[in-house]
């Protein structure tokens, strides 16, 4: 039996609007055999079960992390503020800082990194504004993260130039090719210079689908929950809300952004038949 372990991160607005409710769901409705790692931003969640949660102070957990904040604190790029040359080239999007704000994004990537050193066979980031809606037994999970790839995670289709849906993704340790890639990803944050700040955007799902494209035309061995779903040949593929629309729609909601103030996605955001009570009441 794979050892799983699912990672994620929250500060203490995120505690308060979503992430404590994510807990008690994940607490709730997650099989036992798989376990929960909360990188904590200077916040004090309730743990609702000790034996599958464990919380970790995330100031003291991830140095690189709070170097990384240091060192780029100052610097307009690192903070949602494009160099002059992208601000000239994308007159319309430009004004959109997440795309540009590599501070924010980075507690997501550093808290990946370490809890993969702290994990064996797989290792699977969640984000904290999703809602476990459906008992989710071992055998379903497991389904999800198949040994013969080395990396699963939520596309947007086929024509798709945008960056992946990073609310949910799955990193095979016992694969090279997925250690490879870990590498690379910490890379180009820990010497942002000649990494994240050559790249066209710098969140961290634009980061994390950069190297996973260019890495998986090399090494295709890949799981991506959107490809039969999205199969239109457009720019932005699948839209903006794949999650819930695929297979981990079963079990798993995803508030993101403004859906965090209602407490659930739309009925305007399911695409597909949806069966599961959860969206159709």
């Amino acid at each position: 039996m794979s050892d799983i372990t699912v990672v994620t991160t929250f500060h203490k607005p995120g505690l308060d609007q979503y992430g404590q409710r994510f807990l008690n769901s994940f607490a709730e409705r997650v099989d036992k055999k798989i376990k929960l790692l909360v990188y904590a931003e200077d916040c004090n969640p309730v743990n609702p079960d000790k034996e599958q949660i464990t919380i970790i102070n995330a100031r003291d957990a991830l140095p690189k992390l709070n170097a990384f904040k240091a060192r780029w604190k100052n610097d307009p790029r690192a903070n949602g503020i494009p160099p002059e040359e992208i601000r000239l080239r994308r007159p319309k999007d430009h004004h959109k800082k997440f795309k540009w704000d590599a501070i924010r994004f980075a507690n997501k990537t550093y808290a990946v990194f370490d809890a993969c050193r702290r994990s064996k066979d797989w290792c699977v980031w969640m984000d904290a504004d999703t809602f476990v809606h459906s008992d989710w037994s071992y055998a379903d999970f497991k389904q999800q993260l198949p040994d013969n790839v080395w990396i699963t995670y939520v596309g947007r289709g086929k024509g798709s130039q945008t960056w992946p849906e990073c609310g949910f993704y799955g990193l095979n340790l016992n694969d090279s090719i997925c250690q490879d890639f870990l590498k690379e990803f910490e890379r180009v944050y820990e010497d942002a210079e000649n990494g994240i700040f050559r790249m066209e955007e710098w969140h961290d799902s634009f980061v994390f689908g950069t190297i996973l494209n260019a890495m998986k035309d090399y090494y295709p061995e890949v799981l991506d929950y959107s490809a039969e779903m999205y199969l239109k040949e457009a720019k932005t593929g699948g839209g903006g809300h794949p999650l819930i629309n695929g297979v981990l729609g079963t079990w798993l909601d995803h508030m993101k952004g403004v859906r965090k103030n209602e407490g659930r996605s739309r009925q305007k955001d399911i695409m597909v038949n949806r069966s599961e009570a959860y969206w159709n009441q």
